[in-house]
């Protein structure tokens, strides 16, 4: 399909108003030569000319700026495609673009055209070319069998745009400890209000996004600081209260020690993660569902008994339980206290 510039508008222009190329050259300010090397399309058009043009012609600069970025990104996306020897919808399934329509992931211009969907992922994702897709956060920990950043970073996007309709207060790393009481607070009652959540959180300075992430990825959350203002964001991977609750207190674990670290890439955390780093936050998160040292020294006891539990939220210690091999997850007292989230 031939694509379109601004320089074959203007041709058609010129010859409908019967202008030569040396008079309209003298009037946008250009030599004749330039204007035809313009209109043959081997050279690019100057921002200065743009606005001669837009002045001398009456079109809108922003017209004639659309046609050209479009027609830019066109020719990056062939060259890559040619370069990389992949058809369009070999690279479309790398972003599993059915998944993306189906669900309304992004605002598509014109679902049947290959073409159109690559842009509208290509901008949905800020970028210009499809090499600077695999430039955004380029220092994020990704693990080979999880390495589909195509997809973490539809996802990232999703959840940073959610971030833009918060408005958070100012963080104070002592609010930690406040959220992890009311975490606490809402496990024991096996209470999960996402909205409440949320604004716990943006009371207390940090953003909080929990969305799906897109089928086959393996991501369960993120951690990242935007300007200063911590930002969380978690997946719906386990539908129970336990699960959702580690994974919120791995990330607020990830805040308290890589704060610093997170300003500059997103600290990801993955299915059955192994990194040094994300086992770090796992021994953090679970010594804030239930004290090691109660947890060592009460709820191992082979006389324990969960009914008489009035200090710890039940939901954490088969949690815990359950993760150290001490009880099944199958397991009739797991189901019970680990309830499944409405």
């Amino acid at each position: 399909m031939t694509k379109l510039r601004f320089k074959d508008y203007l041709i058609d222009y010129l010859e409908f108003n019967n202008i030569t190329n040396k008079e309209f050259a003298k009037r946008i300010g250009t030599s004749e030569q330039r204007l035809i090397d313009i209109l043959s399309g081997n050279c690019d058009i100057s921002t200065n000319l743009i606005t001669n043009i837009s002045l001398v012609t009456n079109i809108p600069m922003e017209y004639i700026l659309r046609i050209e970025a479009n027609y830019k990104l066109e020719m990056a996306i062939e060259n890559y495609l040619k370069k990389e020897n992949m058809t369009m919808k070999n690279y479309l399934n790398k972003f599993n673009y059915k998944f993306l329509i189906k669900e309304k992931y992004i605002d598509f211009i014109d679902k049947d055209d290959p073409l159109e969907i690559i842009k509208d992922i290509l901008k949905y994702l800020r970028v210009i070319s499809p090499e600077k897709v695999y430039e955004i956060d380029s220092k994020i920990y990704f693990k080979s069998k999880n390495d589909k950043p195509e997809l973490l970073l539809l996802w990232l996007e999703k959840c940073y745009r959610e971030t833009l309709k918060q408005k958070v207060s100012e963080y104070h790393k002592e609010n930690i400890y406040i959220l992890i009481d009311y975490i606490l607070e809402c496990a024991s009652k096996n209470i999960f209000d996402k909205q409440k959540l949320i604004e716990k959180f943006n009371q207390n300075g940090i953003y909080l996004v929990i969305e799906n992430d897109i089928p086959t990825s393996k991501i369960r959350g993120a951690f990242k600081v935007h300007r200063n203002i911590p930002a969380i964001y978690l997946t719906y991977k386990y539908k129970r209260i336990a699960d959702i609750y580690f994974a919120l207190l791995h990330e607020l674990a990830h805040c308290k020690t890589y704060f610093n670290k997170a300003k500059s890439t997103n600290i990801v955390t993955y299915e059955n993660d192994t990194l040094e780093i994300e086992k770090k936050a796992d021994k953090q998160a679970f010594n804030w569902m239930v004290n090691d040292e109660y947890y060592n020294n009460v709820c191992l006891r082979k006389d324990y008994n969960i009914i008489n539990e009035n200090i710890y939220p039940k939901a954490f210690i088969v949690y815990r339980l359950a993760w150290d091999k001490h009880i099944n997850y199958n397991s009739a007292i797991y189901q019970t206290y680990n309830k499944l989230i409405n």
